[in-house]
């Protein structure tokens, strides 16, 4: 695809749940992921729980309205990099006249399994509330981790409770690139997971 072509090409999108606001997708056939513009023109593979259930196609006559400065520069990068990237075609043959075959089916999002599996995975203690991305991520929906918090207790969710809760540490610098992140103070959202003994 052309740089111009791409410019006039519609654009996929979803809208995170808890901001409302729409992220670009990059590539969605991640399982249970995608690759997404968030507003700030970062590229990012995030879990598509953090976003509503029906991707929107954007018009190209409504990006401008639609999307940052931000996003649209970083989507004409992706465009040139997958451009320069892309074979170089040879010269199209001329062809036996044939019946047309039949259109290919459309590209679908693959529909991730959901598996029935629940119950505590994983546990860890910290010194104050601290989210492990490396623990978490591998977790099914429905399975659940503890963090030990000490001084005050055990805290459980399930990984679908904290995608939905803890949008703000899903996002967070920290969590993305250091995989991790502590809270200074405890959020009153987290109370309501604190085990009582």
């Amino acid at each position: 695809m052309t740089a111009d072509a791409a410019r006039d090409a519609p654009v996929e999108a979803v809208r995170n749940r808890k901001t409302g606001r729409l992220f670009i997708i990059v590539d969605d056939t991640l399982d249970a992921r995608y690759k997404v513009i968030n507003p700030a023109g970062e590229t990012l593979i995030l879990p598509d729980l953090l976003f509503e259930e029906d991707p929107l196609t954007v018009a190209s006559g409504d990006c401008a309205a639609e999307f940052t400065r931000e996003q649209l520069e970083a989507l004409a990068r992706h465009h040139e990099k997958l451009n320069a990237e892309a074979p170089a075609r040879p010269a199209p043959q001329p062809s036996p006249v044939r019946s047309p075959s039949p259109p290919a089916p459309p590209k679908r999002r693959p529909v991730p399994k959901v598996s029935s599996r629940s119950g505590l995975v994983a546990a860890w203690s910290a010194p104050r509330l601290t989210f492990y991305r490396h623990k978490i991520e591998p977790l099914h929906p429905k399975q659940s981790f503890r963090v030990t918090v000490e001084g005050v207790g055990p805290f459980e969710f399930t990984k679908e409770e904290f995608l939905a809760q803890f949008n703000d540490v899903v996002m967070s610098p920290s969590y993305r690139s250091e995989g991790l992140f502590t809270y200074r103070n405890l959020p009153e959202k987290a109370m309501k997971h604190l085990k009582r003994t």
